[in-house]
């Protein structure tokens, strides 16, 4: 050798050597997904929560106020969810939206560590490349969640069976990951018990990582699930009641009355709807052929469709069982496309379903973002768009070889399939249920009917007690307190759809508030809450104490109107 390069400890004049091509890159994209990530955190903590979630919170605040605990109010979950949910709340403070900020916030910082936990646990079972690409493309999917997902009890049961994942592969002493993996597992169960098809998903991992591990676990949770259930009932009595009467609020389901050819229609369209509006769960089977065709053996060929079909089917049995075809009934399901997807990629990436990824990640956001009498006029061709990019990704994942993706944009096409819900213009859903609903269209309603609100808190008084007879996100930014453990009247609304729901003992409890001597005044949605369509006996109590007829105040848009006591 000539070059002095070569001889250690010789000092060469001619400065530091200029950064490889390479690492310029890795350099730049680095850069840039902290960027991306720091822009879709601010993007989260703007929009805010979706309606349901307000509801829950509102509820619980306002009853709060009035006395009772949230062990003690109803609002439509299970108390698991309710303490949760509460937990977190009473970790914020200030202006409505700033405790949403604060709240995205706090789990954004949560999942990052689920996340984390989860890498390293899969990094014991799996090559290190797979463990991140699963875990980062799990923690995308939490975080971009769409917005009627995030923080609902199935988005919640899918948090914590991520880490019962976590707990159940990262420690390595099995009598610590055993118990905790099984108790959060059972907790999956517990915030809504329609959501149990998803406690199967990490017990069937587990059973496939380890199945010591599986099978301990299982015994814990099938343990601690009826005992955590009845450690509920010990500690609020009604939730028995509660759990028994539910039911009653959601009629004409198909647990109730058969499964029927409308109901297969309607499964179609959310499960199409939900393919469409999150790509990867439109790409899950072109993840299950590539991990296929990339098996050691065909016994494993033969375990990746059977086992994601199982998993796919008990997230669908969950939906047909609740029968209101809600798009967050499938919030396991872009969870469940992105953990397959990031595996797929890291052991068999292919240059064309890496394309329709990028393609529709970018496409969908576009179409999806569009009035809705665009997307209604367009749908025929956005649907046949959709089709045609899935079927060439799944006709090129049968390919036995391939050139490998240029680096980085299989990343690059992952994120932008998981953020497409995340877009502020992207509806919950295509052209279904609320599918005008969008993050700018919720905040800007929550700007609206918060000044409202402001206005008749400063003009009733912030402590007067009311009673509520609306949604309960209209409770949520009022804030005034209610003496009565059904701060939302559920019992008394779903009488306009059905007159059974009279002879249960949570509506004779819910219509006694109506009669609080407390009240001073009653928040009505008279689109919500129709009197002359809920049950007579509900409407002669409202009109016997608040005089509707002369509000003190009213917002038309919204059919709301403040009723003084009479």
């Amino acid at each position: 050798m000539t070059s002095t390069d070569a001889v250690p400890g010789h000092r060469t004049t001619a400065g530091p050597a200029a950064p490889a091509p390479g690492a310029r890159a890795a350099s730049a994209a680095r850069a840039a997904a902290v960027l991306a990530g720091l822009a879709g955190v601010a993007a989260m903590c703007w929009s805010g929560l979706n309606h349901d979630v307000r509801y829950v919170l509102g509820g619980m605040r306002v009853a709060g106020r009035g006395g009772f605990s949230a062990s003690g109010t109803f609002v439509h979950r299970p108390l698991a969810y309710r303490w949760l949910l509460s937990s977190l709340d009473h970790l914020t403070a200030g202006p409505v939206a700033w405790r949403e900020a604060w709240t995205r916030l706090l789990v954004v910082a949560l999942t990052a560590g689920v996340v984390w936990w989860l890498r390293s646990g899969l990094a014991r079972f799996l090559p290190r490349r797979e463990a991140d690409a699963v875990a980062a493309a799990v923690g995308l999917a939490l975080l971009f969640a769409p917005a009627w997902d995030f923080l609902q009890p199935e988005w919640v049961a899918v948090w914590l069976a991520v880490a019962a994942l976590a707990a159940g592969l990262a420690p390595r002493r099995l009598l610590v990951a055993a118990p905790v993996a099984g108790a959060l597992t059972s907790l999956v169960v517990l915030v809504k018990y329609t959501t149990l098809p998803t406690a199967l998903l990490p017990l069937g991992a587990l059973w496939v990582l380890d199945r010591r591990r599986g099978g301990w676990t299982a015994a814990v949770a099938a343990v601690a699930t009826p005992a955590g259930f009845a450690l509920a009932v010990a500690v609020q009595p009604r939730e028995w009641r509660w759990f028994n009467e539910l039911s009653a609020l959601n009629p004409d389901t198909p647990l109730q009355n058969g499964l029927h050819l409308a109901d297969l229609r309607l499964l179609v369209q959310t499960v199409g709807t939900e393919a469409l509006m999150n790509p990867l769960v439109g790409l899950l089977p072109v993840a299950v052929v590539l991990l296929a065709r990339s098996a050691a053996d065909r016994r494993a060929r033969w375990a990746w469709p059977l086992l994601t079909g199982a998993g796919v089917a008990g997230v669908l049995v969950a939906l047909v069982v609740q029968g209101q075809w809600f798009q967050y009934h499938l919030a396991a399901l872009p969870v469940l496309a992105a953990a397959l997807w990031g595996l797929a990629l890291a052991r068999a990436p292919r240059r064309g379903p890496v394309a329709a990824a990028l393609l529709l990640g970018v496409a969908v956001p576009l179409a999806a973002g569009r009035s809705l009498p665009w997307r209604t006029a367009h749908e025929t061709a956005v649907h046949a768009l959709w089709g045609v990019v899935a079927a060439a990704a799944f006709a090129w994942s049968w390919r036995r070889a391939g050139r490998p993706p240029v680096r980085y944009a299989a990343a690059l096409a992952t994120v932008l399939a998981l953020a497409v819900p995340a877009w502020p213009t992207t509806p919950y859903s295509y052209d279904t249920r609320h599918s005008g609903f969008t993050a700018l269209e919720r905040a800007h309603t929550r700007q609206q009917l918060g000044r409202w609100l402001d206005g008749v808190r400063a003009r009733i008084g912030p402590d007067t007690p009311v009673t509520y007879l609306a949604f309960g996100d209209v409770g949520y930014l009022l804030g005034n307190p209610t003496h009565c453990r059904y701060p939302t009247p559920d019992f008394l609304q779903r009488t306009r759809y059905d007159r059974s729901i009279t002879r249960q003992a949570s509506y004779r409890e819910n219509l006694a508030c109506v009669a609080d001597p407390a009240a001073r005044f009653a928040v009505l949605d008279t689109s919500w809450f129709p009197l002359p369509a809920v049950a007579p006996q509900v409407a002669a109590a409202v009109r016997a104490r608040f005089a509707c007829g002369t509000p003190v105040a009213a917002y038309p848009r919204l059919h709301l109107v403040v009723c003084p006591r009479r």
